[in-house]
């Protein structure tokens, strides 16, 4: 389920210049694309590179089968087949958005808090965060579509509220509320797909209406987007 290390009893491991990292843990958030579910098939076979074909064909396909809970719709069988043969064939190391500095043992529980006290201890040193981590902690809260606040960026760096706030000027709120805009809008196409997917069940005629009424969403644009995305597969 992630990259192995050695730790040799230790609760942790430090690699002062990062090491790649690849994890198929989650949070309770939903896939919500067809690049995404490849972009998952890409680091499971990386990391179990041994794996069945014919097995890794059905366990994707349970995977993208909206019943299931994973995700927000349902792909055909034969598409997600012919997209685990490809990244079974190619077997291409998956991109890795930041390279982690402290890995810690899964063996020995910590919580959320611990681990972030050690990260700061051992990364942080109690400096101010550079300009360059915080626009790391920031992009990796966009990929995954999570509210960008000075707290999140805080728990992301493992620092304080007090060393982080300096980036945050009247400049970089603004931009960020935007951001936060363009997230929230995602969130709710997300939403209006998955409602789509229910309503046109079994060759049903998509009504606008029913899918105000299903989602709560009155924005025209981003139903509609939404509806683009769905009928685009995305």
């Amino acid at each position: 389920m992630n990259t192995q290390f050695r730790f040799d009893g230790r609760e942790y491991l430090f690699f002062p210049q990062g090491v790649k990292y690849h994890s198929l843990y989650r949070t309770s958030r939903r896939i919500n694309t067809f690049a995404e579910l490849e972009y998952i098939a890409e680091k499971f076979i990386w990391l179990n590179p041994d794996f069945s074909l014919d097995k890794m064909k059905a366990l994707f396909i349970e995977l993208s089968d909206r019943e299931n809970g994973n995700i927000i719709r349902t792909y055909s069988q034969s598409r997600v087949r012919t997209m685990v043969e490809r990244v079974y064939d190619r077997k291409k190391e998956p991109y890795c958005n930041k390279l982690r500095k402290v890995i810690f043992n899964p063996a020995q529980f910590k919580t959320r808090k611990e681990k972030m006290k050690i990260v700061g201890e051992l990364v942080s040193k109690k400096k101010r965060p550079t300009t360059e981590r915080i626009n790391e902690a920031i992009k990796d809260l966009w990929l995954e579509k999570e509210k960008i606040t000075i707290q999140s960026v805080t728990e992301r760096l493992g620092s304080t509220r007090h060393l982080v706030r300096w980036y945050f000027d009247e400049h970089q709120i603004n931009f960020i509320k935007s951001m936060n805009k363009e997230i929230k809008q995602e969130q709710e196409i997300s939403k209006a797909i998955e409602a789509i997917d229910i309503l046109t069940e079994g060759g049903n005629k998509l009504k606008m209406r029913e899918l105000k009424k299903i989602t709560s969403i009155r924005d025209y644009g981003i139903l509609k987007k939404a509806i683009e995305n769905y009928q685009s597969g995305f």
